[in-house]
């Protein structure tokens, strides 16, 4: 056999070889490892998995856990607690910027089994505060625009602003800025945000604390006498969204 016969041998073999290793890998289960934390609070990717095509032929959560490993980043999945009774809720997780409670989510399943053991608080992976972090810098100038916009009052961070996360995200650039929020007064719609106590004559500039005198879950903290609305320097501090996350007073 001369040598291009053998080269062209050795490219077939090595292709075949290839080829029965992916057959093999579609074969085998894909594993996956409950975490010892959830992923509530902070930022994060999700993917929807019932927006992808085959969804429907997903039945187990093996079924979920082989499903989500083919989401491009993928790093771990969630579903439904009820999700094999037919609550057919379930995404692929691509990064999240906070370590929770287990209670504080819905289990968390995670692909590489040391991060799979790391528990509530440690930090997230450099990988995930970096996406974070560039989040939140890509909100900067609109966060100035909005800063600017609202004065005095300041910032009002609204449902137009898009999903909780949307709104986590602007609420830290804003603070990264020095801003500061105005009450939005509003509940009920979609994701509560701001303060979630609603005074009877339309949308306060206090939240029920300082209207009534009577504090309320989630509750800012402004006192009567000040616009200033405190709630998303609370969730942050809670959350303790990432290193350079620095809260602006």
């Amino acid at each position: 056999m001369n040598r291009l016969g053998l080269l062209c041998m050795i490219v077939y073999v090595a292709a075949l070889a290839s080829s029965e290793g992916e057959e093999t890998n579609q074969g085998k289960p894909t594993r996956y490892f409950q975490a010892n934390h959830g992923c509530n609070g902070g930022l994060e990717e999700m993917v929807d998995l019932s927006q992808i095509e085959g969804f429907e032929e997903v039945r187990t959560i093996s079924d979920v856990a082989k499903f989500a490993a083919k989401v491009p980043g993928a790093v771990g999945f969630m579903a439904h607690p009820d999700f094999e009774k037919g609550d057919r809720f379930a995404s692929a997780v691509v990064w999240y910027s906070h370590r929770s409670r287990t209670s504080e989510s819905w289990t968390l399943h995670l692909f590489d089994e040391a991060e799979a053991k790391k528990g509530p608080g440690e930090a997230a992976t450099p990988a995930a505060l970096l996406a974070a972090e560039l989040r939140v810098t890509a909100k900067l100038p609109t966060a100035q625009a909005l800063i600017d916009k609202g004065g005095a009052l300041g910032v009002n961070v609204s449902p137009a602003d898009g999903d909780y996360n949307e709104q986590m995200l602007m609420a830290l650039a804003v603070m990264r800025l020095g801003g500061f929020f105005a009450h939005s007064g509003q509940f009920g719609k979609g994701h509560c945000f701001g303060c979630r106590s609603v005074v009877r004559g339309g949308i306060p500039e206090k939240c029920g604390l300082g209207v009534r005198k009577v504090p309320h879950w989630t509750c800012c903290g402004a006192e009567a006498g000040t616009l200033r609305c405190r709630y998303w320097e609370l969730i942050k501090a809670q959350n303790d969204v990432g290193p350079r996350m620095e809260m602006q007073r």
